[in-house]
């Protein structure tokens, strides 16, 4: 259904989509402006109260993080090298003497500076049912007994960990702390009590201005006590104490409120916040102002919408004229690739398609009688001008003159040898060679250059199969090589392995050249990928390469891999072609 509303509006005349658009665009308009103020409001409304839901939600996580940094805290004192030291030379002490006293003032003075650093300890204490009970803090109250000897289980049970009592009646602080165990040798000897307790004013109190909604009022209560709250709850019905969360509207007298409240499962308590509803609706003029700011929006979209019209009518004849501009260029691929084939039945569409077909028999004609001979023939120019790299050739002279001058007379013959082979093989007038022939050639150009590189470099040559049988292109391997020595051994600080690989394969001859040297990281691949790389020096560059294959065979493959850090490898395959069938196509023939 949608394909055929698609196709009747594409055969429509250009001033009849004109007019359809514009029709369209003007009865969408009227009907948001209708219907965009009711939704706009209980959206708003709705977004306003799970944003004080999620406002409180992030509050609660605050004062769980203070919580958790107490339970850091009380650990970390208990923990200290410093702490354990002073605690168990107070354990072996049998009477209240001067020393006693002593070690006293330094345990008081260890906790005192480890309680300092956080702001919601009001104070400490220590104790070990022996001799020692401390006080200290800010403003210091005594712990009743009955609170201590409350805590005395839960502190024996959770055997050195996290305890934590709630603010109550009787102390209306809340009290954490945990055994201190030795932990020298992992004895866990028990050797006292540390007890932390903190103002709930202090500890939530501080927080409450966080709160974005003005005269908001914080509740924080667990089942039995009223923990927290900024003012008496005398006229609100808090929630109950139960797991969950959620939001209502609360009534007093004449005035009504909105009221969100959530479960913490962390410290078991719920925590309630109720400020006036007309807060609420305190923003709707700023509701308004935004209405106001989408009418004027939806006009901007409609004037973008009528450019977006005309440029669906002007677009194919802009694409016309550009795609002409680039023919101009002799690029009628990248013509043809710029124009926007669209199912259309209108006139522009049908100028596009007369127009691509025009292109795509021009293209044809001339790569079939006259561009595809001259690639050949730059080909293969460029191929005998490079074949090789006259830096290569002068260090390799300069090799030779040294090893002469060192009466390395063997060595400098074999290097000859394998030069002289290079240079044969380099200078011959036939542009193929067998299989075997080039994997010889490249083996005397890696001879030779392991003589230069020594230690730095390692040169492996692998190749199996009937290699004598099968005809390749000349100097095919040799550029591979030099581009693994400029990229691989010339940017790698370590001995880095070069291995050539000349295999026969059941659908064809397959080479690899690898090395183990840096890689390249993604943008430097992807532009040797695409051909726009420079080679280094004056060899013949991978693009070159890639070129020669493509014009010499329909079905060859050229890849190239590397990752940084892990080296590079480029593949080439060329399909079977026995010395005894007729010759590949001659770079350069008529």
């Amino acid at each position: 259904m949608w394909k055929k509303l698609k196709q009747r509006y594409y055969d429509m005349t250009l001033a009849g989509k004109v007019m359809f658009v514009f029709i369209l665009f003007l009865m969408i308009f009227c009907t948001v402006s209708q219907t965009v103020l009711q939704v706009c409001l209980s959206v708003y409304d709705q977004k306003l109260y799970e944003k004080s839901l999620q406002e409180l939600d992030y509050f609660t996580q605050e004062v769980n993080r203070s919580l958790e940094e107490l339970k850091v805290l009380s650990a970390d004192i208990a923990m200290d090298d410093e702490v354990q030291a002073q605690l168990t030379a107070l354990r072996d002490m049998t009477e209240v003497d001067a020393a006693y006293s002593l070690g006293i003032l330094n345990l008081r003075g260890l906790i005192t500076a480890k309680t300092n650093t956080d702001l919601n300890v009001r104070g400490a204490a220590y104790y070990d049912w022996k001799m020692a009970d401390i006080m200290l803090g800010v403003r210091v109250e005594d712990i009743p007994e009955t609170v201590k000897e409350e805590m005395t289980e839960p502190l024996l049970n959770a055997r050195g960990s996290y305890v934590v009592r709630d603010p109550e009646e009787d102390w209306p602080y809340l009290l954490v702390g945990r055994n201190i165990l030795e932990k020298e040798h992992v004895r866990l000897t028990y050797l006292g009590t540390l007890l932390l307790y903190c103002d709930m004013e202090r500890l939530i109190g501080r927080n409450v201005d966080d709160l974005e909604a003005e005269h908001a009022n914080l509740y924080v209560y667990n089942d039995h006590y009223m923990i927290y709250q900024d003012e008496a709850a005398e006229g609100f019905s808090l929630p109950e104490y139960r797991e969950g969360k959620g939001y209502e509207i609360v009534r007093v007298g004449s005035k009504r409120y909105f009221m969100c409240y959530l479960y913490s499962q962390a410290t078991g308590w719920m925590y309630a916040n109720v400020f006036p509803y007309t807060e609420i609706y305190g923003q709707i003029r700023s509701i308004r102002i935004l209405l106001l700011g989408i009418i004027f929006l939806m006009a901007a979209i409609f004037i973008l919408a009528m450019k977006s019209l005309i440029g669906t009518i002007t677009k194919p004849l802009n694409e016309l004229t550009e795609s002409m501009k680039i023919v101009e260029t002799g690029d009628f691929e990248g013509a043809r690739r710029y124009l926007t084939l669209e199912e259309r039945g209108d006139e522009t569409g049908q100028l596009q398609k007369e127009f691509d077909t025009m292109l795509r028999q021009i293209n044809t004609l001339i790569q079939e009688n006259y561009e595809k001979q001259l690639l050949l023939k730059d080909t293969s120019y460029r191929m005998l001008r490079a074949q090789i790299n006259p830096h290569f050739i002068y260090n390799t002279l300069n090799t030779i003159n040294w090893m002469v001058k060192w009466k390395k007379n063997d060595e400098v013959s074999k290097l000859i040898v394998e030069f002289g082979k290079l240079l044969r093989s380099s200078f011959a007038s036939d542009p193929f060679a067998t299989v075997a022939e080039e994997t010889e050639s490249v083996e005397g150009y890696m001879s030779i250059q392991s003589y230069r590189y020594k230690s730095r470099a390692e040169f492996i040559v692998e190749k199996s199969g009937e290699l004598e049988k099968y005809q390749t292109p000349r100097m095919i391997l040799q550029p591979l090589v030099e581009n693994a020595i400029y990229y691989g051994i010339e940017d790698s600080l370590e001995k880095c392995t070069v291995r050539v690989t000349v295999r026969e394969v059941e659908d064809g001859i397959l080479y690899e050249v690898s090395d183990s040297g840096p890689g390249m990281d993604g943008e430097t691949l992807r532009a040797v990928r695409d051909g726009t790389v420079k080679p280094k020096g004056n060899g013949i560059g991978l693009a070159n390469i890639r070129e020669r294959l493509k014009i010499l065979f329909d079905d060859s493959e050229f890849t190239v891999d590397s990752a940084a850090g892990q080296g590079t490898v480029i593949r080439i395959r060329i399909p079977k072609k026995c010395v005894e069938d007729n010759r590949l196509p001659e770079a350069g023939a008529e």
